[in-house]
């Protein structure tokens, strides 16, 4: 009887532990409109959807009245993107072309991360939604 009883919880535990899910931490929504906050861009804003996974980008900034527009494509991964640009609008002397890596602050209201251009240049970029 008391072997039964130690098989019957010794069951009745297994199934529980197994049947118990964890909870995923919900994935944070980028969809939308974000501000461009990097210094000395003016009117800038970027556009990004995340469909499953697969990121489209696209911005547009004006620096020292001059227009500026790239877009692209890339992947997320947990909360970093990275997506691969090419300017349709370029500025003269800046590159066409470019890599961002971004990382989505734990608010989800703030992408801040790193772009090396096709120049062989690299810095920081950031952005902060808007909607």
């Amino acid at each position: 009887m008391k072997t039964r009883l130690f098989l019957l919880l010794f069951i009745s535990f297994l199934n529980f532990g197994y049947s118990q899910k964890k909870a995923a931490t919900p994935k944070i929504d980028i969809n939308g409109v974000w501000e461009d906050i990097n210094s000395g861009v003016q009117n800038a804003v970027a556009i990004i959807s995340d469909q499953n996974g697969k990121i489209i980008f696209s911005h547009y900034l004006e620096w020292k009245g001059q227009k500026f527009v790239e877009s692209g494509t890339g992947k997320r991964t947990g909360n970093t993107i990275t997506y691969t640009v090419n300017v349709t609008l370029p500025i003269e002397g800046w590159a066409t072309a470019g890599t961002h890596t971004l990382v989505l602050s734990e608010d989800g209201n703030t992408l801040e991360g790193t772009f090396k251009d096709n120049k062989d240049r690299k810095g920081p970029i950031a952005f902060k939604r808007v909607r």
